[in-house]
């Protein structure tokens, strides 16, 4: 009977010791289960943070000066027109663990994430620059009709690359944002969904390709047109009324000063003489080159001079930096080095928070790449 009892105890001894796991176990669940549940979560998105409206520069490319000129720039552009520009800068997309094989992938989830632009006309853009992947992304939003891709292309194509194949790549983004604010200030987004969506579903069928394509030549050939038309209209002379005569570049040098000529050469002004075969009355227009790497000399008044700015301090979020700026004219000589304050940096409103400086704008992909 002892015997039988003591049988029975270790029987009941060691279905406690095998159950005492599982509820050891059981216990623990519950209680890493009620600390998930009552812990709040905070998702914390792969992609970079949203720390400045317009100007984010986490792949340190652009020179405090040119940074601190696009806020400047880009924030007045979107008082006047509405429309939202952020350059961002990354060393290379591979730095982010965002699944992103592709720039064109990164640049839209990135566009997304943030919210960049307005929700309702989508009419955001990116400037993505990475210089480690050799590569540069203009994202357009969704409200962009297609064949403004090809405006974006021609920006990259004629305005960064060329900057970027030399290494000179703060200069290349500054004037590639220039471009964007000058080739997209006409708001050619769409002002509403039901347009948007018309204009999404006519991109579909050839017959959409064809309207995209007769848009592009209207918008873009028209002011082409107008300003050509503007610059080599007929003219008559302001003496005798007789019709004038635009001379042709050989001929036109020969009454343009040695710094005109300089700045033909130089590309940073065009010149057109006109003459009149009556009484010789001449007059001679200037155009200037738009996005010239050449400044207006202060000494010879010509377009021949050239900034270079090279950083000694650079900024904090708590002291100044500063620059060294040196000017030099190709006509006069002229070779001056000065030194600039940078400003601190800053932060908008101290938010790090994705999308908070975004209007809620999307992407659809849309846009063009760049590589060099």
């Amino acid at each position: 009977m002892q015997s039988s009892i003591h049988g029975q105890g270790n029987g009941f001894s060691g279905w406690l010791r095998h159950y005492r796991y599982w509820l050891v176990a059981f216990t623990t669940g519950l209680m890493l289960l009620g600390s998930s549940l009552l812990t709040p979560v905070s998702a914390q998105s792969p992609y970079p943070p949203f720390l400045d409206p317009h100007v984010n520069d986490y792949g340190q490319v652009l020179a405090p000066t040119d940074a601190a000129a696009l806020r400047s720039t880009l924030g007045q552009f979107q008082a006047e027109s509405g429309v939202q520009v952020v350059v961002v800068t990354v060393n290379s997309i591979n730095d982010y663990r965002t699944g992103d094989s592709a720039i064109e992938t990164f640049a839209t989830n990135l566009f997304n994430t943030w919210g960049i632009g307005d929700r309702t006309r989508n009419d955001g853009i990116l400037i993505l620059v990475a210089p480690g992947d050799r590569k540069v992304r203009i994202e357009l939003g969704s409200g962009y009709p297609a064949y403004q891709n090809d405006v974006a292309a021609d920006i990259i194509e004629d305005t960064m690359l060329p900057y970027f194949r030399s290494g000179s790549f703060s200069q290349g983004t500054y004037a590639g944002a220039q471009a964007v604010i000058t080739r997209f200030s006409q708001g050619t987004a769409q002002s509403n969904s039901w347009a948007s969506g018309v204009m999404r579903r006519l991109e579909r069928t050839p017959l959409g390709w064809i309207l995209a394509g007769f848009m592009s030549l209207i918008t873009i050939g028209g002011v082409g047109a107008l300003k050509q038309w503007q610059r080599y209209r007929k003219r008559n002379c302001p003496k005798c009324q007789t019709e004038m005569i635009r001379l042709d570049e050989v001929a036109d040098d020969q009454h343009l000063s040695g710094g005109q000529q300089l700045e033909e050469t130089l590309a940073s002004v065009d010149y057109d003489v006109w003459e009149c075969p009556s009484c010789r009355h001449r007059e001679i227009k200037n155009y200037d080159t738009l996005m010239s790497r050449y400044q207006r000399c202060p000494s010879c008044q010509h377009k021949t001079m050239q900034t270079e700015r090279r950083t000694l301090v650079s900024p904090t979020y708590s002291s100044t930096g500063s620059e060294q700026v040196t000017e030099t004219c190709q006509h006069c000589s002229r070779h001056n080095i000065y030194h600039n304050v940078i400003p601190m940096l800053t932060r908008s409103d101290d938010n790090h928070s994705s999308g908070s400086n975004g209007g809620g704008g999307s992407s659809s992909g849309g846009g063009a790449t760049g590589s060099w």
